[in-house]
């Protein structure tokens, strides 16, 4: 699994193929679930085809209405934060990125620091606390926004999201079960939510995404896009990834 603890990505804003550097403060000395905090290949993957899509967040009221309580976008195992981050700008939205207690400092940290783009692009973050074994508790915090979005985000913790992100979450045999919980806990039900996932296809991590996709067929999500993507040379290895667009069947 190759990492990076650099401090800065350029990440891909428009499909004219305009670009914005997120800034990322060294992690290096933290951990969660017994890894090092840092940006795994595939954040800077994801974070660089979210310029594809086009998600409708027009009735999420954020964050000049409460009335739907929908969060425009949630990243699951936010980690460094790369790709809520790149998410919040290109679509020019609110992002909360979640992951364990030791990482959210860390990610606060990375939010104020990008808080200047956020504020160019018309994006907002914030940072919560969400255990996957608990999925129905979040806790969130605002930090790096200009002052006309720093409260936007109270009164969202109990909310669904419009799309939810998860980019290199599933490396063990307990984490299909507990992503897909999360996601039906916290996936909007509607015809626009959207969940966008991404991950490396390594020979150890096949049974894992087959049972990732099983379970999530039998929630009731059906996939409507998927795509594969080598990462630049400079990390240094030969593995696809693989990332795919999952929306609730014709029943929700």
């Amino acid at each position: 699994m190759s990492s990076r603890t650099r401090l800065s990505f350029t990440t891909t804003l428009t499909k004219a193929n305009d670009k914005l550097t997120i800034q990322i403060s060294d992690p290096s000395a933290l951990s969660a679930d017994n890894l090092a905090l840092a940006t795994w290949g595939s954040s800077e993957v994801l974070a660089n085809i979210l310029h594809r899509f086009t998600p409708d967040f027009s009735s999420t009221g954020f964050p000049e209405s409460h009335t739907d309580n929908v969060i425009p976008v949630l990243e699951l195992g936010a980690g460094t934060g790369l790709v809520g981050l790149s998410a919040a700008c290109v679509w020019g939205v609110g992002v909360v990125l979640t992951d364990l207690p030791p990482l959210v400092g860390a990610l606060g940290a990375n939010i104020a620091m990008n808080a200047q783009v956020l504020g160019r692009c018309g994006g907002a973050a914030g940072v919560g606390m969400l255990d996957w074994y608990s999925p129905e508790r979040m806790s969130i915090s605002n930090a790096g926004s200009d002052s006309s979005s720093v409260s936007s985000f109270s009164g969202y913790e109990s909310s669904r999201a419009r799309v939810i992100l998860a980019a290199d979450t599933v490396y063990s045999e307990e984490h299909p079960e507990l992503l897909v919980n999360v996601v039906v806990s916290r996936l909007e039900k509607g015809k626009e939510a959207r969940l966008i996932v991404c991950y490396p296809l390594r020979v150890g991590y096949l049974d894992h995404i087959r049972d990732l996709w099983a379970r999530l067929e039998g929630a009731g999500l059906v996939c409507g896009e998927e795509g594969r993507e080598q990462i630049d040379g400079s990390w240094d290895e030969d593995t696809p990834y693989e990332w795919c667009v999952w929306g609730w069947g014709s029943g929700e």
